[in-house]
């Protein structure tokens, strides 16, 4: 178990948090944040390798006449896997309300975030018998303190799988400049960059940069109507 693994232990009067693999990232050292317990994971997860950015995102769930807002635990940087994004979510107490907004949520937006649980050993069974309820999955995994390895595997595994992937696209675009071209002259590099100004049909870069591509269609709408 983590608890036995690690020896964190939070300070006061602003003394540094610390554990047997040295000094815990300052990223993860606010106390209204994250437990000790969620820190440990999450410092975990950092030394492994894997890039993720905290509490990424204000979500707003809806639910009848009902507001409620859900900011996730973290999201990995770089890679996605079955085509969304991957929410790591560190969860050491279960509640009620809780089983209800990772149901929403994933009600809302699972067709774009991969939601996983990370709990501690002795709720792993509570979150899987809520699992099997009837009004949907709460996760679309989920891991234990215990299996901290195995989730780091995984989410290696699918970084290589998606790497490989995106290694089969043209990495290198450049929206073509006047005299000879009709773009701008915005140039991008990588998968991600490319994807967000230009796009890709199939494998091979759009041949215009999105906003150049939505401006000649505005031209050439106008054209239409005279």
């Amino acid at each position: 178990m983590l608890r036995g693994k690690w020896h964190g232990m939070r300070e006061r009067n602003n003394r540094k948090i610390e554990s047997s693999f040295g000094k815990i990232s300052k990223e993860f050292t606010n106390e209204n944040e994250f437990s000790l317990w969620e820190t440990q994971i999450f410092e975990m997860i950092r030394i492994s390798g894997i890039s993720i950015k905290k509490k990424f995102r204000n979500f707003v769930l809806f639910s009848g006449d009902r507001k409620e807002r859900y900011i996730p635990d973290s999201l990995v940087e770089g890679f996605e896997y079955k085509g969304k994004e991957i929410i790591l979510e560190a969860h050491e107490k279960i509640s009620e309300e809780d089983v209800k907004k990772y149901r929403r949520f994933r009600g809302l937006f699972g067709s774009s975030y991969y939601l996983i649980m990370i709990v501690t050993d002795s709720e792993e069974a509570i979150w899987k018998e809520k699992q099997k309820g009837k009004e949907g999955g709460i996760f679309n995994e989920i891991y234990t303190e215990a299996n901290m390895e195995q989730l780091i595997n995984n989410l290696k595994k699918w970084k290589d799988g998606y790497d490989e992937m995106i290694s089969q696209y043209a990495q290198n675009a450049l929206c073509p400049p006047p005299p000879k071209g009709h773009g701008c002259g915005i140039a991008a590099k990588g998968f991600e960059e490319i994807t967000e100004i230009f796009g890709y049909r199939g494998k091979r870069v759009q041949s215009l940069c999105r906003a150049c591509r939505k401006e000649h269609a505005r031209k050439q709408k106008n054209k239409l109507k005279k």
